[in-house]
């Protein structure tokens, strides 16, 4: 049974003969299923440390199990912080494989599907602030701020053109307009106040960088705010 959270067979056979005999010695409960009584002691000793028995202070040291409810809803606790340390540790890796290795390098970018990956490789990275401009032209864009919301980002997002996800901080302006003034369709990001992409898309084509370069950064950084907040 608890083989599957992580324990051992020995421990998971242990935890449910303490169920059913309830408060216990480790030579009951080794006479119970046959075992070494040193195999018991040390599966008990394992359980009580990983919070899924008891130990009495008493003479002879009885053990009994953890309700399974409240091991239920302790593994639960256990996991979520686990897969949110994991969380952590991913994103960090990601942003350090959408960043150049050396922190002064900065990536010049002429594909427009390199802009956009690095712009969702960017939001996918965020971990406590993201600044944003996009528009429906950047597909997979809107879905990448969508998610680094749900995992709790600060995000602060500008959608362009007549195209908007609802709820969004819209600006209506035509295609022809942002063309006419940008020579292209605008999308920018900054992640973490450490990664910034921008650029300009035009057909399969762009102009546009990328980097942890810390002027240009704060540099982006600075012209984001002013931009959504305009």
């Amino acid at each position: 049974m608890l083989n599957r959270f992580g324990f051992s067979p020995t421990e998971s056979r242990v935890y449910e003969a303490l169920l059913r005999l309830g408060s216990s010695t480790g030579y009951a409960v080794a006479q119970s299923l046959g075992i070494a009584r040193a195999n018991a002691y040390q599966a008990l000793e394992s359980l009580t440390q990983r919070g899924a028995a008891r130990k009495a202070a008493a003479r002879p040291v009885r053990y009994v199990a953890l309700p399974p409810v409240a091991l239920v809803a302790e593994l639960e606790r256990s996991f979520r912080r686990d897969l949110g340390a994991l969380e952590e540790s991913l994103r960090r890796v990601t942003l350090a494989a959408a960043s150049p290795e050396a922190p002064g390098d900065l990536e010049i970018l002429t594909s427009s599907d390199d802009l956009v990956e690095r712009f969702v490789r960017a939001a996918d990275s965020s971990a406590e602030e993201l600044l944003a401009v996009t528009g429906s032209w950047a597909e997979g864009s809107f879905d990448a701020l969508e998610r680094a919301e749900r995992r709790g980002v600060a995000v602060r997002s500008l959608v362009l053109g007549e195209d908007a996800p609802p709820g969004s901080h819209a600006r209506a302006v035509s295609e022809s307009e942002l063309r006419s003034y940008w020579g292209g369709l605008p999308m920018a990001a900054v992640a973490d106040r450490r990664y910034a992409v921008c650029g300009i898309i035009e057909g399969p084509d762009s102009s546009g960088m990328a980097g942890v370069v810390p002027g240009v950064v704060v540099f982006v950084r600075h012209l984001l705010r002013r931009e959504i907040a305009g």
